[in-house]
């Protein structure tokens, strides 16, 4: 079985590299303007605003989006995230959904791993490389929160933002020819269209003088080439059952051998019983006798 992917159509994921990212999607005045809306729809209007993703109330894919996005802000609202929090979270969850669609494969586990390493960016201080902004008890706040919320639904996420892969499967199978049907030539095979001439309405038809149509050179035409026709789907059946005839034979030939090793070995062992049987009652009777 050859399976064989359009590799030049599906992306190939690129390499994730965490990196401090405060400050990257989210600044101050934008949170200020979020934590002024009172209601959710005004933060998801600021959020599609912010995103260019006016269309989320008609199109599905940025309604999924918009969200993931706002549910995000509530839990850091919930959890009195202060603003570098807010934007660093906001940030970690879109790169990781960014990563989850960046590639229609399987890819959870370097998702996941991508995800810590962009947590310990944030969460160990030692710059440039990472800095102090959440607590050990806001790290499992975090890490509960996402594996219980987008990683619980990932493979939804991937299939509604990624391609669908199709694959072309084709079989090749041992001790059969490749050509199994013969071609038919184009020549052989034509579709006779047959003229019905009008009738002339104007002129009176003299119906004694009248000639019927010798129509036998058309159909001694069809009989002729249906007959071809007939014989090349004859020919086909043919190569078919001789093939599958010689195959059945082969079978029933290596199936007769191993019956017959089989039987050797079974006669082979019992004789071999038989031997030892024999033997011991041989002794047997000659110590009866002395």
């Amino acid at each position: 079985k050859l399976l064989r992917v359009a590799m030049n159509i599906v992306h190939v994921p690129s390499t994730l590299k965490p990196s401090v990212c405060i400050w990257e999607d989210l600044n101050t005045g934008q949170l200020d303007r979020i934590d002024a809306c009172t209601t959710a729809e005004d933060v998801k209007g600021i959020l599609a605003e912010m995103f260019n993703l006016r269309d989320h109330q008609e199109d599905l894919k940025m309604g999924i989006i918009i969200d993931l996005f706002y549910y995000t802000l509530q839990f850091a609202k919930e959890n009195n995230f202060s603003q570098e929090q807010t934007s660093a979270f906001f940030s970690i969850i879109k790169r990781v959904h960014m990563a989850n669609i960046d590639t229609p494969f399987g890819n959870v586990d370097a998702v996941y791993t991508y995800f810590k390493e962009l947590l310990f960016c944030h969460s160990v201080n030692r710059p440039p490389y990472s800095i102090y902004i959440f607590s050990v008890i806001q790290v499992k706040l975090i890490i509960s929160y996402v594996i219980n919320t987008y990683f619980r639904h990932l493979k939804l996420y991937k299939y509604a933002y990624t391609p669908k892969i199709r694959m072309d499967i084709s079989f090749e199978y041992m001790g059969m020819p490749t050509n199994q049907l013969i071609p038919v030539e184009d020549d052989k095979i034509e579709v006779i269209e047959e003229k019905i001439p009008e009738a002339e309405t104007e002129e009176p038809v003299d119906t004694k003088t009248t000639e019927i149509p010798d129509t036998t050179d058309s159909i001694d035409g069809e009989e002729v080439e249906t007959d071809e026709l007939n014989d090349s789907k004859n020919k086909i059946k043919t190569l078919i059952a001789s093939t599958l005839q010689e195959q059945l034979q082969q079978m029933k030939l290596t199936i007769d051998h191993q019956i017959r090793q089989n039987d050797d070995i079974i006669t082979t062992k019992i004789k071999a019983v038989e031997e030892s049987v024999t033997g011991k009652t041989g002794k047997g009777s000659k110590s009866r006798r002395r």
